[in-house]
């Protein structure tokens, strides 16, 4: 929690305010009642005046220290939240994409949102509680002792009650509150993806199917709340009976004492007062320590995402991109997601050289997304190296790396801004009319212009709002703003019809003239566009060569395009 040291003033003002809220509210109740006790011997005409004086100014100061505390308390507590926010999307960026291999994208929104924004109640709420808690009892117990000797050791007995009762149940706290995270994060990880898979529900008519998972999943986080609530309830029990039971005694301890002369009549509903609201603070620490479980196992999901190591680091040193050869170079490559999984990739070696278009080709799973992922250091190889120009990639940073290479992708993302706020990403500094420049290039400046308000539309959620071969070209449009001088098009036109993807090749051809290209590709006419294959099979290279020598004498590629040209000279 090092990231909070720069809130400590912020606590600090907190916790004090927070003691002299309570201590004024009790004192406030005291003077009440010292009043009413004062009344009933007829001695408070005596003294009416400083008592009234000295009542509206602890009110004025409970009021006071009131609006401070809860001031400072969310002052630190927004803060906090906006601070953890900040650095789990650090920590995703940092880790992604392996972060995802072991946890859903569901469970990461849970951690980002309602993880948060329990801490955030934690630290708005129940931060001081211990501190508020110890500086009123002590001052109380203090106080009766003044009263009386025996009072305080009474009360000091019930208020150990009090404090270890939540110790007690601290191990099935722990253990529901851990289960209460898990099952939310897990419900909210069915909610998520059935509102990004929607689509494909519908259309596969799998409504019914979903709809029961949903419900298991419901259910199951029904039944761990469930179980929290009961101990929960159990434990609250116990707490106010423990009050309870320090009320009678005190009621009658107190009025054996002033039976007996030892104590002031006067005093007696002070001492009830001051019994029953030193336990106010008391309680509050009790009951934000039966939501620990809940509290420590938020924050536990929260900093596992932002302590988390990632598998690539960026130790590498700064370099002047533009003195960079743009070859790519593939050396003796290999690569395993998981240690218990075969190679994705084996002994990979090929170099794309400056300006050279190459593509990867081969079945689904022979490790050509592989390929691009490791380009991207989204992982670093287990041996072998990929270098640019004459350098490894791991020994340069990653914004280097990052300047080096556009991207366009097989599944185009596109966030809920404007197209051409959308196109920018790939230049943030770029002019309006650079944008529409890229668009052209990418064909897409036909269909936005005719989009109800052109560049300024909307993409919406995901750019659902457009055709995936709409959202292709502007993903397309976006790296060629970028203008870096590798492109990598990982199925970039896989959604254009072929009239469409023959224009688009012939626009990326013109922009790209000149610039190293590495595709992925299945198409007949994408693969034959290329200067040189790669032809890849569970993993390992099969082939490099053009489109003629290989389908003479590899006999994989074969089988991979024969289909395509049959179905082509059909067409034709």
């Amino acid at each position: 929690m090092g990231n909070l040291r720069q809130h400590y003033v912020g606590m600090v003002c907190a916790v004090v305010c927070g003691i002299f809220n309570h201590l004024f509210t009790i004192a406030v109740s005291a003077l009440c009642a010292y009043m009413v006790s004062l009344a009933l011997e007829q001695h408070l005409m005596q003294s009416w005046k400083p008592l009234f004086l000295s009542l509206g100014v602890l009110i004025l100061l409970r009021v006071i220290s009131y609006f401070a505390e809860m001031w400072f308390a969310h002052d630190v507590a927004f803060k906090v939240l906006a601070d953890l926010r900040i650095l789990l999307l650090e920590a995703v960026e940092r880790v992604s994409p392996a972060i995802l291999l072991n946890r859903r994208s569901g469970q990461l929104a849970s951690t980002l949102m309602s993880d948060v924004e329990l801490l955030e109640w934690f630290f708005a709420h129940s931060f001081g509680s211990v501190f508020v808690a110890g500086s009123v009892s002590v001052t109380l117990l203090i106080f009766l002792g003044w009263l009386h000797p025996i009072l305080p050791i009474i009360m000091l007995a019930f208020l150990a009650v009090l404090v270890i009762i939540p110790f007690l149940m601290k191990k099935k706290a722990d253990e529901q509150g851990a289960n209460v995270r898990k099952e939310l994060g897990d419900a909210n990880s069915v909610t998520v993806e059935g509102l990004q898979g929607m689509k494909e529900i519908l259309m596969l008519n799998n409504v019914e199917a979903y709809q029961d998972k949903n419900r298991r999943y419901m259910e199951k986080m029904y039944v761990s709340q469930y179980h929290y609530g009961r101990r929960l309830g159990t434990e609250g029990a116990l707490l106010q009976l423990t009050v309870g039971l320090s009320s009678l005694c005190m009621l009658g301890v107190t009025a054996v004492l002033v039976f007996k002369g030892q104590l002031a009549f006067t005093y007696y509903p002070v001492v009830m007062m001051v019994a029953g609201l030193a336990f106010n603070p008391v309680l509050e620490l009790c009951n934000t320590a039966r939501n620990f479980g809940l509290i420590f196992a938020a924050a536990s999901r929260v900093f596992q995402v932002i302590d988390a190591k990632p598998l690539v680091e960026d130790k590498g040193t700064p370099v002047d991109t533009s003195k960079l050869e743009s070859s790519v170079t593939f050396e003796q490559v290999s690569f395993r997601y998981r240690e218990e999984l075969e190679p994705a990739v084996k002994d990979i070696s090929f170099t794309v050289k400056p300006g050279q278009r190459v593509a990867l080709v081969g079945h689904s799973g022979s490790g050509k997304s592989t390929c691009v992922s490791l380009l991207l250091r989204y992982w670093d190889p287990e041996s072998g190296a990929i270098r640019i120009g004459q350098r490894d990639i791991r020994q340069m940073t990653m914004d280097n790396l990052r300047e080096l290479i556009s991207v366009v992708l097989q599944d185009v993302y596109l966030f809920n801004v404007s197209i051409k706020e959308n196109i920018r990403l790939g230049r943030v500094d770029a002019t309006d009319e650079e944008v529409e420049k890229a668009a052209k290039t990418a064909m897409a400046h036909e269909f936005i212009v005719e989009l109800p308000e052109g560049y300024d539309t909307v993409a919406g959620e995901r750019g659902l709002s457009l055709s995936g071969g709409q959202r292709q070209r502007i993903a397309i449009a976006r790296a060629i703003l970028k203008g870096s001088p590798i492109l990598v098009l990982d199925e970039a036109v896989s959604s254009l019809d072929s009239e469409n993807e023959a224009e688009i090749q012939r626009t990326i051809e013109r922009a790209y003239s000149g610039f190293t290209t590495l595709i992925v590709a299945h198409r007949i006419s994408t693969i034959m566009s290329a200067d040189l294959l790669v032809v890849l099979d569970k993993g390992c290279i099969a082939g490099i060569g053009t489109h003629e020598e290989l389908f003479n004498t590899n006999k994989i590629y074969r089988e991979l395009v024969l289909p395509q040209i049959c179905v082509k000279g059909t067409e034709g």
